[in-house]
């Protein structure tokens, strides 16, 4: 079904770490927002318009005007990341609605989310919205490479590891580290038999953790490859 493109305003704009930056947009009328939704922006450069889709990280309505957060990757030659580095607090953007196949399944069995970089944010949404016993594993290089941390540790009900896979944190304090280091090895993680697992990372890894699953019998695992 065809879709009119849906204009708003660009509110904020800050960067969360070296290559990732944080869009805040407002559109001009209420609209419906799904957790873990998808919308296709509407860009142009000197070529010619082009459409890139990304998650929404947090959505509000008041006053008749729907605010959305959006979380990008900046690629260095990506056309995406070159139009919205050059964009500006005030600029109109235009955007519609895709609705993926990457849902959160409405079952009372227990989730496991695991993701790298910004796949943190269907998921991210998904852990929120959950209701049924959750875990979450989030893996990034550096310390430096890591956002929302605040918003992962503000998820109520949710057991969470954040894996550096290149910088090793000393423990603070008694207990478990603050961060895990290294990579994330499911092999050796103990997970309820009913588990559902959703992965959200590049297709190489994610298709290697979906091997490693499967051959521990895992059968219901949900994919996004980006």
């Amino acid at each position: 079904m065809n879709q009119e493109w849906i204009k708003a305003k660009l509110i904020n704009r800050q960067m969360l770490t070296d290559n990732v930056i944080e869009l805040t947009i407002e559109t001009y009328k209420e609209v419906k927002v799904i957790p873990w939704q998808w919308a296709l922006f509407l860009f142009e450069d000197e070529q010619w318009p082009f459409q890139r889709a990304y998650s929404i990280v947090d959505q509000d309505t008041d006053n008749e005007k729907t605010m959305m957060i959006f979380a990008i990757k900046l690629t260095e030659n990506g056309r995406w990341g070159v139009a919205i580095s050059k964009t500006h607090i005030g600029d109109e953007v235009l955007l519609k609605w895709v609705f993926w196949h990457f849902l959160l399944q409405d079952t009372q069995l227990p989730k496991v989310f695991i993701w790298t970089g910004v796949g943190i944010i269907p998921l991210l949404n998904m852990a929120k919205y959950c209701t049924t016993e959750k875990q979450l594993f989030f893996s990034v290089s550096n310390k430096k490479d890591l956002f929302y941390e605040d918003r992962i540790k503000k998820i109520h009900g949710l057991g969470y590891e954040i894996h550096l896979s290149r910088e090793k944190i000393p423990t603070e304090g008694i207990g478990k580290p603050t961060y895990v280091w290294w990579r994330i090895d499911i092999t050796k993680i103990y997970f309820d038999p009913t588990s559902e697992f959703y992965v959200c990372w590049k297709p190489e890894v994610a298709n290697d953790i979906v091997e490693k699953l499967t051959f521990l019998g895992f059968k219901r695992i949900y994919v996004e490859r980006f």
